[in-house]
């Protein structure tokens, strides 16, 4: 965890702290441990030598040394502090938005949540009335292909008795072929015989014509004859009336003398 927070807000300034002890511990002088038995040794007495005298002179310098080292120390660990607070701070803020952010996104779920309730159930419905069609399609299906079956089953049949027609049909056909044939041949004679007919009529017509135009002539000329004989017939009555006329005459004239 104080890894990734780190790597996310930077080093880490604890670690600055550890390196300044590394430091601190570096720089501690040697002949101060080498002194610090001597020294012990000298605390207890009332009157040090010349030679202690130097020897806490040195220890004395080495310890201020020390002190101003650790003063040194001492400032980089408050100026350490003060950043680190205002780090902190910074991370307190920074936690505060996350806090913010977190309670956004929390509240963003749970709307989102709600909208997937609301959206499931609204596809739990749909997928419901989908069912129910894709059932009723399906039987509709069914009940399709129990008529493609019974319209193939009358398909079958109606093929069979097109074949049947079929065969009726071209031994029909032959028949009316044999028919036409026959029919041909007798309508050829037919003609034959009709032209030979024809010509036999048209001779007989001339013939007749001829014996017309004669019959006509012979008709004129009994014609004129009649005409003759009429004119010699009325002659022949004009000439009775008038011999009746002179008969009636003379016989009259008779009668007055007898009497």
């Amino acid at each position: 965890m104080s890894d990734t927070k780190s790597h996310k807000f930077g080093k880490n300034p604890f670690d600055k702290g550890k390196a300044a002890d590394s430091d601190s511990n570096d720089r501690k002088n040697p002949e101060l441990d080498e002194l610090a038995p001597q020294i012990a040794s000298i605390v207890g007495t009332d009157k040090p030598s010349s030679d202690q005298a130097e020897l806490l002179k040195k220890y004395i310098s080495l310890k201020e040394i020390e002190v101003r080292d650790l003063r040194e120390q001492l400032k980089q660990f408050q100026s350490f502090l003060t950043k680190t607070s205002l780090e902190c701070d910074n991370f307190a803020q920074k936690n505060r938005e996350l806090l913010m952010d977190l309670e956004s996104s929390k509240r963003h779920e749970e709307i989102l949540k709600s909208e997937l309730f609301e959206q499931k159930q609204k596809f739990e419905q749909e997928l419901a009335i989908v069912k129910n069609d894709a059932d009723e399609k399906i039987k509709r299906a069914q009940d399709y292909e129990i008529q493609i079956n019974e319209l193939n089953v009358k398909k079958e049949d109606w093929k069979e008795r097109v074949r049947e027609d079929l065969k009726r049909i071209k031994l029909k056909e032959r028949e009316l072929e044999n028919k036409y044939e026959l029919l041909k041949r007798d309508t050829q004679t037919l003609l034959d015989s009709k032209d030979k007919h024809l010509l036999e009529l048209k001779n007989k017509n001339d013939a007749f014509e001829l014996e017309m135009e004669a019959l006509e002539e012979r008709l004129r000329a009994s014609n004129t004859a009649l005409s003759n004989i009429d004119a010699k017939k009325q002659r022949l009555v004009e000439t009775m009336k008038l011999s009746i006329s002179l008969l009636e005459e003379i016989d009259s004239e008779s009668n007055k003398k007898a009497g």
